[in-house]
């Protein structure tokens, strides 16, 4: 067997929901970007 066929890759979920507080600690330019999708409905946000 390789190395690879042992090794699992696990990968996170594209993140969907985000929360107020996690969005202050963004850069504004990134801020702005989650914001529109949240305005489009393609992300929720969290109260």
């Amino acid at each position: 067997m390789k190395k690879n066929d042992k090794e699992k890759v696990f990968t996170l979920p594209k993140k969907t929901y985000w929360h107020l507080y996690s969005l202050q600690s963004l850069q504004s330019d990134k801020m702005a970007k989650i914001i529109n999708k949240v305005l489009r409905r393609e992300y929720v946000l969290i109260k």
